[in-house]
């Protein structure tokens, strides 16, 4: 099991530097979300899988899981989401200032504006 989420996150991971790696914007910052989600996928399943749920009242106190994980995990979803929101605002900034998305396209119009090469 743990041969497949090491995996998973591999692949997700992978994707979103990928999709980071492009000159399309909105690709960017699906890269971003995808390696977040990876980042958060590997602190969730790097618990350990003997243990239970730290409800009280325990048979085995020794036995129970750490819920910083967890937490970790929950803040970094609320984080990501601010950031996914905060980025996908300034594409369409962009997307309403310039015609395209692509970072090649905004930087020939922004040199035709200055007039060429310095």
């Amino acid at each position: 099991m743990n041969a497949v989420v090491a995996l998973v996150v591999g692949a997700v991971f992978a994707a979103g530097l990928y999709a980071m790696l492009r000159r399309d914007l909105f690709l960017v910052v699906c890269g971003t979300v995808m390696v977040t989600n990876a980042a958060i996928l590997l602190v969730v399943a790097l618990r350990p899988a003997d243990r239970i749920a730290p409800f009280l009242p325990l048979a085995d106190p020794s036995k129970a899981s750490d819920p910083l994980a967890q937490a970790i995990a929950l803040t970094a979803l609320v984080i990501g989401f601010g950031t996914s929101v905060l980025l996908l605002f300034v594409v369409l900034g962009v997307a309403r200032t310039h015609a395209s998305l692509d970072v090649a396209d905004m930087a020939a119009e922004e040199e035709a504006e200055e007039g060429g090469p310095a």
